[in-house]
């Protein structure tokens, strides 16, 4: 097989060129300064158990006095409490949100809104949070963590109070000690070593109540499957399915223009991912145990809990973009601009504040040079959620109806929305055939996926 092509560009070529493996590595900044990063050490905080000899009950209302923004700075001399600390900030993120994103947001589960909000609420968790020293999670919490992170991934919406909660300075100081814990005991070295091509699983979900019968490849039998025999020689099918899909992004983008023309103002939700067509072959890899790392991390999951995992092998010549890091996913927003400001406007407002000139990759563009994309669990971490900078708006040309109403700024940004981690979608028809089948069932009592053992032949 070629080498990866996305290693073999120099360091200004407009490919994605991969970091050398020292820079690859995930940093505790890198943590600490996306969306996604936050979230992850987020829950792996909240899923710890609280240090030995603490009181485990929770905070009761009568615990907490309601405090103002003025009663928990520090003074040089002044030592504060954490859980006033991470009260206001809990609190300063709900204010961000409301006034913002001008919505209803629920802090906790007791149905209160930002109207009702009492301290005692954010001070009963971050006591517990105080009460947790950081340390290094076993790999299944990790992958725990990260399937409650994907869960949450929503584009179409305002973010969760926890990920705003998670993202105010005075909280990113109470987590830094865990990434900084995490990051040196190399846990998550190995989310950027890149793409391991004798590792492609391809998922076949059974998923009848989206597309009306389960897939041919779910049932058939295993052996037949791993016949030793090529699939047909690459086909139009990849080249098919990418027309279709921007001929609907065209007409999509044409019409919003239209409702926009008609009301400069208007709010109507549109597609929020940035994902090419979803007719193409997508693969992912395992986690140490062998599990597919696509079975639990799905953003905007239909619950489904059974699926047949298969092993492909490629031609021998491919090209592979890798996505470690947002500097990448704008390197292909630049070279391959697609124009999506009137159908993302509001989704994308709503996700990320911001109102201005959207563009996505041009997918079908990208595949007359590579295979494949791929977005590794370190380049999902960095740039899922983010607002990525693609450059100034001189880059495009201006093209006629694009909504300007309220824009926030006149720069051109990209939204990563929709890829899960891990995954790589092959845009051209590059899969020679299949090694391996393993059908895989979540356990209705833990969750956990297991691999099913296969039937005895008669």
């Amino acid at each position: 097989m070629s080498e990866n092509s996305a290693d073999r560009d120099g360091p200004d070529s407009p490919t994605g060129v991969r970091p050398a493996a020292d820079s690859a590595r995930l940093t505790v900044d890198d943590l600490l300064a996306s969306p996604r990063g936050r979230s992850l050490l987020y829950a792996i905080v909240g899923a710890s158990e609280m240090d030995a000899g603490t009181d485990d009950e929770p905070v009761g209302d009568g615990d907490v006095e309601t405090v103002g923004d003025g009663d928990v700075e520090p003074g040089d001399d002044v030592e504060v409490d954490p859980a006033d600390v991470l009260g206001c900030a809990a609190l300063t993120a709900a204010e961000t949100i409301d006034r913002e994103w001008e919505t209803g947001i629920l802090i906790s589960d007791s149905g209160a809104d930002f109207a009702e909000l009492r301290e005692a609420d954010a001070a009963a968790e971050a006591v517990g949070l105080g009460r947790r020293t950081p340390h290094v999670p076993s790999q299944a919490e990790l992958e725990s963590a990260m399937a409650e992170v994907i869960a949450g991934a929503m584009y179409w919406q305002p973010p969760d109070p926890e990920d705003v909660i998670a993202a105010d300075p005075v909280m990113v100081d109470v987590l830094r000690p865990w990434a900084e814990v995490i990051i040196d005991s190399g846990l998550l070295d190995s989310w950027s070593a890149g793409l391991d091509f004798d590792d492609l699983w391809e998922l076949t979900w059974d998923d009848s109540d989206h597309t009306g019968d389960i897939p041919t490849r779910l049932s058939a039998d295993p052996a037949s499957l791993m016949s030793g025999a090529d699939c047909p020689p690459p086909s139009d099918a990849a080249a098919a399915a990418l027309r279709e899909w921007s001929a609907e992004v065209a007409s999509s983008e044409s019409e919003y223009r239209q409702e926009f023309a008609k009301d400069p103002r208007a709010a109507g939700s549109g597609e929020w991912w940035s994902t090419p067509a979803h007719e193409l072959v997508m693969t992912t890899g395992t986690w140490p145990s062998g599990e597919p790392i696509g079975l639990s991390l799905v953003e905007d999951d239909f619950g489904l809990s059974r699926a047949r995992a298969c092993r492909l092998r490629l031609w021998d010549t491919y090209g592979v973009f890798i996505v470690d890091r947002p500097e990448q996913w704008a390197v292909l927003c630049r070279k391959y601009p697609l124009d999506v400001t009137a159908q993302r406007r509001q989704v994308w407002f709503e996700a990320t504040g911001r109102r201005g000139r959207w563009v996505i990759p041009d997918w079908p563009r990208v595949a007359e040079e590579y295979d494949g994309v791929y977005v590794s669990l370190a380049g999902y971490l960095r740039t899922a959620g983010a607002v990525v900078d693609v450059g100034d708006a001189d880059r495009l040309p201006e093209s006629a109806g694009r909504p300007t109403v309220g824009d926030t700024d006149d720069r051109i940004a990209s939204l990563m929305a929709g890829w899960n981690p891990d995954t790589t979608y092959w845009l051209t028809d590059a899969v020679a055939g299949i090694t391996e089948v393993v059908d895989w069932a979540q356990d209705d009592e833990t969750g956990a996926w297991v691999a099913q053992p296969r039937p005895a032949r008669p």
